[in-house]
């Protein structure tokens, strides 16, 4: 049962579009969640239940409490939690893989390969039909580039070299020059006492990769990230040991922006930045020393892709997609020699254990649940042209689950109708989404232009001033709220 969950997140969680989607993300959860729960009263049913070895277990359970503290301290939590939970699957595969055997791991790698395939085909579809750079089912070029550096090294283990050849090809066209940093910078690391050839392969292509990115020093695609690496590293300063929560990096990064000057973008484009900015210094120290422990031992192909697609990530966010860093965690927790660790349970003590377990199981699904159907409801608002139904369904989404966009949605509805009361119901609106999430601009210019509207001048003022603590771009003179 364990290896076929693991194989859901690393095979089949590139196929629905690498897992970026919160119904994608609700639904590998729920499968993982009850996936385990049925194999946990599986084995408390045989009396034995199998356990990883207990440092890899206390690794992935500090991991977890660490980001769960962060998720709980962040100040936009409603996008915290969705991310935390990305995280704790990526956790989940470490001490899961410990307890798989040889056959079972070789089981999934035989799926990711599969999956490998039908992403190249949908590569090589939007190549000659589409005439666009390749993505397949990732957010971009870039990100893609970041599973091919996973893909490649496991059908050379794997022997699949016509599929290399179309990772190689593949890898070409999406002109990548972090993955191919990460790929000269993965034969350098882990190919010198091995192979003189590939080190100095590594070298030249690594010298290339370099050239490229120097003829790109001026441009905004470079001069950007110098700005995003500064505001992580202000907001490390700021939260050094919980972080802003994971995932929230794109949310907090208003209050970090010099004024006049917006610079939107979902990540820090630096894994380790971007990390120890959501969830803390603690935290990173923790991941960077496993991941340094893991990555030193195991099998040389996983080892490889597992460091090129590190490498990448100091200049790209393969990591910050969940498709990805599960495969990466399932990359570097394949060097976990399987756990003969386990204990028996007593016949008295199976009911309990079982009741536990669906309490457990419940108690992790059902926010999942609801949250998931809470967004079905929203998106039916957004396409329900008609304003009383769409202000239902936001109504009943809300009733299930916080959210900040569903409250602005709301809030211009309301403001749709331009009386008085309609303003007193934006208004409060407005000011939820604002509690939610302090860091969107147009939510403090809305509340400002209500009570100015509603003839309450100073508390139009007050809000400006709270607006400004948290977004410095309305301090700049004719700003065009986002």
């Amino acid at each position: 049962m364990l290896p076929l969950l693991i194989g859901l997140l690393v095979a089949v969680g590139p196929l629905l579009r690498a897992g970026w989607d919160l119904w994608a993300q609700s639904l590998l959860w729920l499968c993982v969640t009850w996936g385990c729960a049925a194999w946990a009263l599986g084995r408390l049913t045989l009396g034995f239940l199998p356990l990883p070895q207990g440092r890899w277990l206390a690794w992935a359970g500090a991991l977890a409490l660490l980001s769960a503290v962060s998720a709980w301290l962040s100040p936009v939590p409603t996008y915290s939690g969705p991310a935390w939970r990305t995280l704790l699957l990526g956790l989940w595969i470490f001490p899961a893989t410990a307890m798989a055997s040889k056959d079972a791991r070789s089981r999934i790698d035989i799926a990711v390969q599969a999956a490998g395939w039908i992403l190249v085909l949908l590569a090589f579809h939007q190549y000659w039909r589409e005439a666009s750079e390749p993505s397949s089912t990732f957010l971009n070029r870039n990100v893609f580039a970041g599973t091919i550096l996973l893909l490649l090294p496991l059908s050379v283990q794997r022997k699949d070299w016509l599929l290399a050849s179309a990772l190689v090809l593949v890898l070409i066209w999406a002109r990548s020059a972090g993955a191919w940093l990460g790929l000269a910078g993965a034969l350098v690391l882990t190919r010198r006492d091995r192979s003189t050839l590939f080190y100095w392969l590594g070298l030249a292509v690594g010298f290339l990769a370099l050239v490229a990115v120097y003829a790109k020093l001026q441009s905004p695609e470079v001069m950007h990230r110098w700005q995003w690496w500064s505001a992580a590293a202000r907001m490390i300063w700021d939260r050094p040991l919980t972080g802003f929560g994971p995932g929230a990096f794109a949310y907090v990064l208003p209050a970090y922006e010099q004024s006049g000057r917006p610079l939107s973008t979902m990540f820090a484009h630096q894994h380790f930045l971007e990390t120890a900015a959501e969830c803390g210094l603690p935290f990173l120290g923790l991941w960077a020393a496993g991941l340094f422990h893991f990555l030193r031992r195991g099998g040389a192909h996983k080892r490889f892709g597992a460091v090129a697609v590190l490498v990448q990530s100091l200049w790209d966010y393969p990591l910050s997609v969940p498709a990805n860093l599960w495969l990466f965690c399932y990359f570097a927790a394949s060097s976990i020699p399987q756990s003969p660790e386990g204990v028996n349970v007593r016949l008295r003590m199976r009911l309990a254990g079982g009741l536990a377990v669906l309490l457990i199981a419940g108690t992790l699904s059902y926010p999942v649940w609801t949250r998931w159907q809470a967004d079905r409801l929203k998106a039916r608002a957004v396409a329900d042209p008609d304003r009383a139904k769409a202000l239902a369904l936001l109504h009943d989404s809300l009733a299930k689950a916080k959210d900040a966009e569903a409250e602005t949605f709301a809030a211009q509805l309301h403001l749709a109708s331009k009386n008085t009361a309609s303003l007193r119901e934006a208004l409060q609106h407005l000011q939820r989404s604002a509690r939610l999430n302090p860091y969107r601009a147009s939510t403090w210019s809305g509340i400002e232009r209500i009570f100015n509207a509603l003839g309450q001048p100073e508390r139009a003022a007050q809000a400006r001033t709270e607006g400004e603590r948290y977004c410095p771009i309305l301090r700049a003179p004719a700003v065009n709220a986002r």
